[in-house]
């Protein structure tokens, strides 16, 4: 006999066809309407043309809308105490005068996203429909009403509702009270200002990564216009964590909330590994700032070690030396090595400048002459190449490289890389990136001879200055993007003049900036031969009009925040520099060896003054049993969360065989349930387990953790990562080991 879940997914997935086949119609339709535009200007006067344009336009424009939003299309429910129920979704869909889903973006749409235990809206129950495509996977309700959803005996209630549900029933009047202490708490959490930082904190099982999505999606509606284009960040400790919560909080149907893990807060790299204590505690430390910055001017690994020039018949040569000191020149000079090739140029003609013999030279024209080679501009730019935050960070993979660290530490250091990044790279490297600066634009290339020949009406365009003679008598100068002349020479240079012609075009050219060393053939923007100018900086790419900048997030919402190190604090606060702030996280599961000892200090860390704090003091999701077990494990000064939540199973299992045990204990795990096997980080089991570093934030109705003993010797804060691995199960908790059990402390 199909269970309550089946049968209310059965009857969701009935609602979600619906709206589907109507919105065959509804493209059917619009395809019909462009058919009859054409046809209407086909057959009609002239005037026709414009009803055709009207209709195409308006026909385009509905399906481009009916096939952007297909995806996920249906994704919330709402049960009002008047026994209407609306579904919601990404647009708008009526058959007829019905209304088959309410656009997310109505009115009518808005207690999906503002209403709460404390202002209920007229909402019973919410519901949250989770698809894949046209599929529906699973539903989450939510009690907003708790005397009214009791009276109606329709109403099924499946997910955290039906959690708390049950456990108003299985207390009587007291777990009624209770219930009402966790709905309040929570409901103040949610509606706490926006404004300033806000630290939500409490144990496992009281909701806090639900008080903080519903936060998010409390924000979004009762301040759309400031919040809504991607205003919002929600950032967790791990992508597993990420794919887990973004079930929880619906599509908006546009890119309201930026989701992210901190392995993905740096763009183009995604991190999911997590680096041993021992490199955490370095990574993660503020010392890496030194490190860093010393790094950035260091000579690339691959740039040549000597210079060797001919000029007036001397050979001039800069050794390894000779191009150390020029660096230590450009860096006194300089603020960020992507910006300092030109002082790298100077610095290394006047090195060179130090080599010639001769005092009958003149350092002028050596200085053009150099600057205008080509082999010189190959050295240069094997020499000062552009930087990438990923290139330099990989530099320490060769301890030498690491400057400010102790031979330990740095062979260390030196000894994680020379594989993909890690999570705890991640900040190291948005640190570099406003270290180094941006990378130089491209350089203009002038247009292939063939295309400027290429006959054409009117003229064209060059991305360079071009001096030629060729249509009318008297010397013409055009410049980047301009067909007609910038300047003319006049009849006081003869047309034959070269050199003369030349010389004028470079005081014209020196007036707008740039410095010409030599000349070679080229093309005027009519096709015609002329002369352009070799410049001792190259006219840089004009930028393509992307439209407005990125605008800032103004509210960041940190979610595990408790185990954020120095480095990951200044990679977020660099994101939250014009934000508020909800800071959500529990001290009693803070494992990083590097995490703050107190919330202050973590808002310090994070750039931000003040805070007001909020507590949820009441556990309902892990059981009593399995609560008052792991408790022996909280780091000292840390009170254990009350749980109010009955049964719960708990074994604990000395054995021989861990293999077969873990096999055992998975066959006892009901088919419907979730289940997962929890071992220290780089454990050998022959059943498939996740490392316990990977685990904070989850939840499963079944824990097997194997062997304790390990997972609290593999780091520094081993007893707090066992307490939070102890913490994931909401049924039963299975412990099997062969080792002794860590001491209670």
């Amino acid at each position: 006999m199909p269970d309550v879940r089946m049968l209310e997914i059965a009857a969701e997935q009935e609602v979600v066809d619906r709206v589907y086949a109507r919105l065959d119609v509804l493209r059917e339709g619009a395809g019909a309407l462009a058919r009859e535009g054409h046809r209407r200007a086909a057959a009609g006067p002239a005037t026709g043309l414009v009803e055709r344009d009207a209709l195409v336009h308006r026909a385009a424009t509905r399906l481009k809308a009916l096939d952007a939003e297909e995806e996920g299309l249906v994704f919330g429910r709402l049960d009002f105490d008047d026994h209407e129920t609306y579904h919601i979704g990404r647009l708008g869909v009526r058959d007829g005068t019905e209304p088959l889903l309410i656009d997310w973006r109505a009115p009518a749409a808005a207690p999906f996203y503002r209403a709460t235990t404390g202002d209920p809206l007229g909402v019973v129950r919410r519901r949250v429909i989770i698809c894949r495509g046209q599929q529906v996977l699973d539903l989450d309700d939510d009690i907003l009403a708790e005397a009214e959803a009791e009276n109606r005996g329709d109403l099924r209630v499946l997910g955290e509702g039906a959690l708390l549900a049950a456990l108003r029933r299985s207390r009587g009047a007291h777990m009624r009270d209770i219930v009402t202490t966790i709905q309040r708490e929570q409901d103040e959490a949610i509606r706490a200002p926006a404004g300033g930082v806000t630290v939500i904190t409490g144990g496992p099982g009281t909701g806090k990564t639900q008080v903080a999505l519903h936060r998010a999606a409390y924000l979004l509606y009762t301040d759309r216009g400031r919040f809504t284009d991607g205003r919002i960040l929600v950032v967790g400790p791990s992508t597993v964590f990420t794919s887990y919560i973004s079930r929880v909080l619906p599509s908006l149907g546009e890119d309201s909330v930026h989701l992210r893990a901190i392995g993905e807060l740096f763009d183009g790299v995604v991190a999911t590994r997590r680096e041993p204590a021992a490199v955490a505690a370095i990574k993660g430390d503020e010392r890496m700032l030194g490190v860093l910055g010393e790094l950035i001017w260091q000579t690339p690994p691959e740039a040549p070690s000597q210079l060797r020039m001919v000029y007036a018949g001397q050979v001039l040569k800069l050794d390894a030396g000779d191009l150390a000191r020029a660096r230590r020149t450009v860096r006194a000079k300089a603020g960020k090595p992507n910006a300092a090739r030109r002082a790298a140029a100077a610095a290394l003609i006047g090195a060179l400048w130090s080599k010639v013999d001769g005092e009958h030279l003149e350092r002028e024209l050596f200085i053009d002459e150099i600057a205008g080679r080509s082999e010189f501009h190959d050295f240069l730019f094997a020499w000062w190449p552009a930087l990438t935050p990923e290139d330099v960070l990989g530099w320490l993979a060769d301890p030498a490289r690491v400057v400010g660290l102790d031979a330990g530490a740095a062979a260390t250091l030196a000894a994680s890389y020379g594989k993909e990044f890690a999570v705890d790279d991640v900040p190291l490297l948005d640190e570099l990136a406003g270290l180094l600066g941006e990378p130089p634009v491209a350089t203009r290339t002038t247009e292939p001879e063939w295309k400027l020949r290429e006959l054409s009406t009117g003229t064209r365009t060059v991305n360079t200055f071009v001096l030629s003679c060729g249509l009318r008598d008297g010397w013409e100068l055009y410049a980047p993007g301009h067909p007609t002349p910038i300047a003319v020479a006049g009849p006081g240079i003869d047309n034959d003049a070269v050199v003369a012609a030349q010389r004028w075009a470079e005081m014209v050219i020196l007036r707008e900036g740039h410095k010409v060393v030599g000349w070679t053939d080229g093309y005027d923007p009519h096709g015609e031969d002329g002369y352009v100018p070799r410049l001792a900086e190259p006219l840089p790419v004009e930028e393509a009009d992307d439209g407005p900048a990125e605008e800032p997030y103004l509210h960041v919402i940190l979610d595990e925040a408790q185990d954020l190190s120095p480095m990951e604090c200044r990679m977020i606060a660099r994101r939250a520099e014009h934000a508020s702030m909800t800071v959500v996280g529990d001290l009693g599961q803070a494992t990083h060896p590097l995490g703050a000892g107190s919330w202050p200090a973590l808002v310090a860390r994070l750039g931000k003054r003040e805070s007001r704090t909020l507590e949820l003091n009441t556990g309902y999701r892990v059981p009593q049993a399995i609560t008052d077990y792991a408790a022996r494990y909280l780091a000292p000064g840390i009170p254990p969360t009350r749980s109010y939540r009955p049964g719960g199973d708990l074994v604990i299992r000395q054995v021989d065989d861990l293999d077969a045990a873990v096999r055992d204990a998975l066959a006892e795990v009901p088919a419907e349930a979730t289940a997962a096997v929890v071992a220290a980080d780089g454990a050998t089991l022959s059943a498939d387990f996740l490392p316990a570093g990977l685990v904070k934030g989850l939840e499963f109705d079944h824990v097997i953790v194997v062997e304790p003993a390990d997972i609290v010797a593999a780091e520094p804060r081993g007893r707090s990562r066992l307490y939070v691995v102890l913490t994931r199960a909401v049924a039963s908790l299975t412990v099997l080991h062969r080792k002794p059990l860590p001491p209670i402390a």
